[in-house]
């Protein structure tokens, strides 16, 4: 099992709905970025690395992404913002595409309705995990729902994706 994980909201913790949305609408607005990271973030991505390929998706510029990246000792291969983020479906089609990525063998981590839309307008197949920090997903049925990575972590054991 692949997982795409985006840095906004599942790693770092700020909320860029409102300025993505506002973004995607046409208006230019700055999207927010803070260095701080969640508390569950790095012993969940410690443990998800030696069992799975791990994906970074951002909907920051690429000299953004590599410095929070460099900064937070994340390896992993990633997509940024290229003109068109969340709730897009084009971040979704770079990665695939740039990756050989099968769909069907994607796992989504995200913690904003925004990230279910951007999986979803680009193929509806793909599961995709909501955790929620700051906003509720559960109008958009994701695969799965947790209160924190944590308890995502035991979710997927117990559905036998990790």
């Amino acid at each position: 099992m692949d997982f795409a994980i985006w840095l906004d909201g599942v790693v770092l913790d700020v909320d860029t709905t409102d300025s993505l949305y506002m973004n995607y609408k046409g208006n230019k607005v700055a999207v927010p970025l803070m260095m701080r990271v969640q508390n569950d973030w790095p012993p969940f991505y410690r443990n998800l690395r030696e069992l799975a390929r791990i994906f970074i998706l951002s909907p920051y510029s690429l000299e953004e992404t590599e410095k929070v990246l460099k900064e937070l000792g994340i390896q992993e291969s990633f997509i940024y913002n290229e003109g068109k983020t969340k709730p897009s479906k084009e971040p979704m089609e770079r990665f695939v595409k740039r990756f050989g990525i099968d769909p069907l063998n994607l796992i989504i981590i995200g913690s904003s309705p925004l990230d279910l839309l951007s999986a979803r307008f680009y193929d509806s197949r793909i599961r995709v995990a909501c955790v929620i920090r700051r906003r509720d997903c559960a109008k958009y049925s994701p695969y799965i729902q947790a209160k924190s990575l944590t308890e995502l972590w035991v979710s997927l054991g117990k559905l036998k994706l990790l």
